[in-house]
């Protein structure tokens, strides 16, 4: 490998300087690209530059600290770029590039004028461990960074469940290195109505920081080997561990504690480690008897990722993962009890872990075979006691438990093919066993099944400035046989080197949101009368459109617009039988937290359309800032045709996000001092309006919360110097204690319709030191 300097070299002396390393390799097939240019950016006209080994790994050292832009590029592949890549001191950063074959030759080392072509998937989202750590109260996790970008809505700041453009947090899925799994995350009940167990989020995702590398959240047209999704997927990948020495991440704030540890196994050896384990402070603080609100809330997990290269082209990777969480509330006393909850005490507990395998092999010149199996399990109990009748009286007790579980057992099993220089081609699928169980005082059942999804995609070059992506799946679940054809197609033109114009459209599918597929009431016999039976209820459909325009000003100033629309099929809707007994309105569309207690039928629809449009600015100069705006309609029908607003239909999402560094350096030593801020507006939720007893109808969600506006900041202090980097930090989360509404409810106790509101201000100070051994 060779290293050089292009532009001024006297820009490099007396700079605190760390390494960056990785590998460049075929997309396709693998196999490492020998002598393919690595250039770093630390200025629009001074590189840092080297290429690979036979190994396809690349090594610059003493690069200067801080943010920096890094390009690969290899004759006969496309440039691939990322923007934002953190050198510091105390951690070697790894960075791969898997690059794809184009017949656009970029190979020689040369600082381009113009802006290299990009061809990202439409709807896609970036999202990077760097910037947790920079935009303001994410709490350093991925659902919450999510929440910053364009069409995605926070359901309840008290947790990370998230719309996108219209569809409800159920819609979503979570994938693990590209295989389905169950919500990864501590506390699912956190921000919910009702406070009972979902399977969409929760407080925090137990993935940290720590273990994460660059991860996606894709929603609208996806390309054929994602669905079982009709919202938006989020797709987190592991970062490998360092491979040339043991590194440590110990970070304490309000979230939690992490400490990090990773490196090789041996000297000089190949495969690498990370283990992360995190407590919650606020288990801490409750083990030692300071009061935090009227709940007592307790997490920890323990994760780790485990690398293996076998050979150049094969490498074998072992992933996991395990958290316990729980939330208690105790009565209040009966002089203090104001609303419904102050007589009850309720214990909330949860189990969620998961395990799994990549298998990575390059099979010949022009293809490569990839396979990941994941098993998971999220395991919850809710008991709530009751201590009084609403009336005063202490004799009365009642108790009630609501589990839930669900288990999913995921295969991914995909071979890439390079065929000629044009055309890349994968054949592939997916197998999904998925376990749910739901108990309490009404349901005590479980349902299991298999999602069988084969799929087929193939990317193909017309010219020089159009990709064409175009797939076709098939899903089918087998408890009912229900099933869907899944087409998609999507096209990209470059107009020249700073336009693209993209436009996409598909089907895809999802299994139904429901935690329950039968309601048995048990009340006054032993033997079950009034079922209700909703297992033939099948996929969900969704067809797409977007239209996409992006301009890159520069290469680190891009401004884009959509438009996209969304007609959702097969909706389970209420039945005659609900129609008659509820009225009509009832829609699964709606769901997120609740049981489902009517007899459905897949009869309804939903209708999403909107434009969104986005300004970003990635860090340059020691200076970023974002700015979008999301406006849409979310509406639903029932089996009468009848159009209802969508619970979901907020109307409005918009974003600010900006931040500057300021930087003082000499010798050995950098320190930087960072402020960043987001102002979010969303529109509020539809509801629906509690009925009076004048016996007039009320439309479903013919009501809507008032708008959210919450203002985060974050203040940070990065010191670097013998070698590891410290980072104080405060985040104030709602930093002018706005009151937000998060919903209204009919409480016995007050008689009367209350409302609740989001977090207030929420301050979380935390310190982060990153150092390696010697």
């Amino acid at each position: 490998m060779m290293w050089l300097v292009v532009g001024d070299p006297f820009g490099l002396l007396a700079q605190t300087t760390s390494t960056l390393s990785g590998r460049v390799t075929d997309a396709t097939t693998a196999a490492p690209l020998v002598g393919a240019t690595v250039q770093l950016f630390l200025t629009d006209t001074t590189t840092i530059g080297t290429t690979t080994d036979a190994m396809g790994a690349f090594r610059l050292i003493d690069v200067p600290t801080g943010i920096h832009r890094v390009r690969a590029g290899f004759v006969g592949y496309a440039a691939s770029e990322v923007d934002e890549v953190w050198v510091r001191l105390g951690k070697e950063e790894v960075m791969n590039f898997p690059m794809q074959r184009s017949m656009t030759e970029l190979g020689t080392l040369e600082v381009r004028a113009t802006v290299p072509q990009r061809m990202k998937a439409l709807g896609m989202h970036t999202l990077t461990v760097e910037q947790s750590l920079r935009y303001p109260a994410t709490f350093f996790d991925p659902a919450r960074l999510a929440m910053s970008y364009a069409g995605v809505a926070s359901a309840n700041d008290q947790a990370n469940h998230f719309s996108v453009r219209g569809n409800g947090p159920m819609n979503n899925a979570w994938l693990w290195n590209g295989a389905e799994i169950v919500s990864p995350n501590h506390l699912t009940n956190a921000g919910t109505a009702s406070d009972l167990p979902t399977l969409s989020g929760g407080g925090t995702t137990i993935l940290s920081a720590q273990m994460l590398g660059t991860s996606h959240l894709l929603m609208g047209v996806m390309s054929a080997p994602y669905g079982n999704a009709l919202g938006g997927v989020m797709d987190l990948r592991s970062r490998p561990g360092d491979p040339e020495r043991q590194a440590f991440t110990i970070q304490a704030g309000l979230i939690g504690m992490d400490l990090s540890t990773e490196g090789p196994f041996r000297k000089g050896g190949r495969s690498s480690y990370l283990i992360n384990y995190r407590y919650s402070t606020l288990g801490l603080l409750g083990a030692m008897g300071v009061a935090l609100g009227d709940e007592a809330i307790s997490f920890q997990d323990l994760s780790f990722n485990v690398n293996v290269p076998l050979d150049p082209r094969t490498e074998l990777s072992f992933f996991g993962m395990g958290g316990t969480s729980s939330n208690r509330f105790m009565a209040k006393d009966s002089i203090d009890r104001e609303f419904d909850k102050d007589s009850q005490n309720i214990d909330y507990t949860a189990l969620v872990g998961a395990a799994g395998f990549t298998f990575d092999k390059g099979l010949g010149r022009n293809c490569g075979w990839r396979t990941t199996a994941v098993i998971s399990a999220n395991d919850q109990e809710r008991v709530s006691e009751r201590t009084d009748d609403l009336l005063g009286s202490t004799s009365w007790n009642y108790r009630d438990t609501a589990s839930l579980r669900e288990q999913k057992l995921s295969v991914v099993s995909v071979l890439n093919m390079q065929v000629g220089e044009r055309t890349r081609v994968a054949l592939g699928g997916s197998a999904m066993e998925r376990l749910v169980g739901k108990q309490n005082t009404l349901v005590h059942e479980t349902t299991s099944g298999w999602l069988m999804r084969p799929f087929a995609r193939m990317e193909r070059s017309i010219g020089q400035r159009v990709r064409l992506d175009m797939g076709l799946a098939f899903a089918h679940w087998t408890p009912n046989g229900s099933s869907a054809l899944e087409p998609r197609m999507a096209v990209r033109y470059l107009s020249n080197d700073r336009n693209t114009i993209g436009i996409g459209a598909g089907q895809r599918s999802q299994l139904p949101a429901v935690q329950n597929y039968a309601l048995f009431m048990r009340w006054f016999a032993e033997t079950p009368i009034l079922p209700t039976d909703n297992s033939g209820i099948g996929l969900l459909r969704s067809q797409d459109v977007e239209i996409t325009y992006e301009h890159r000003f520069t290469n680190f100033l891009e401004a884009s617009v959509s438009g996209f629309v969304q007609r959702l099929l097969d909706v389970p809707v209420g039945d005659a039988f609900a129609a008659a007994v509820t009225g009509s309105g009832y829609s699964l569309l709606n769901e997120w937290d609740a049981l489902t207690v009517l007899p459905l039928t897949a009869e309804g629809e939903g209708f999403n359309a909107g434009g969104q449009v986005s300004v970003e600015r990635t860090m340059h100069r020691n200076f970023f800032y974002q700015v979008n705006a999301t406006l849409f309609n979310a509406t639903y029908s029932d089996r009468f045709a009848e159009t209802f607003n969508s619970r979901w239909n907020t109307g409005v999402i918009a974003n600010a996000v900006l931040g500057r560094e300021y930087v003082k350096e000499k010798e050995d030593r950098k320190r930087t001092w960072g402020v960043n801020g987001r102002l979010n507006f969303t529109g509020g939720q539809h509801y629906t309006p509690r009925a009076t007893f004048t016996g007039e109808a009320v439309e479903p969600f013919s009501a809507q919360l008032e708008p959210t506006v919450r203002l985060d900041l974050r203040v940070y202090l990065k010191r670097e110097r013998k070698a590891h980097t410290g980072m104080w930090s405060l985040d104030l989360l709602n930093a002018t204690n706005a009151r937000n509404e998060a919903y209204r409810y009919y409480d016995q106790r007050k008689g009367d319709v209350v409302t609740k509101y989001q977090l207030g201000l929420i301050p979380n100070l935390s310190y982060r030191i990153e150092f390696r051994s010697p």
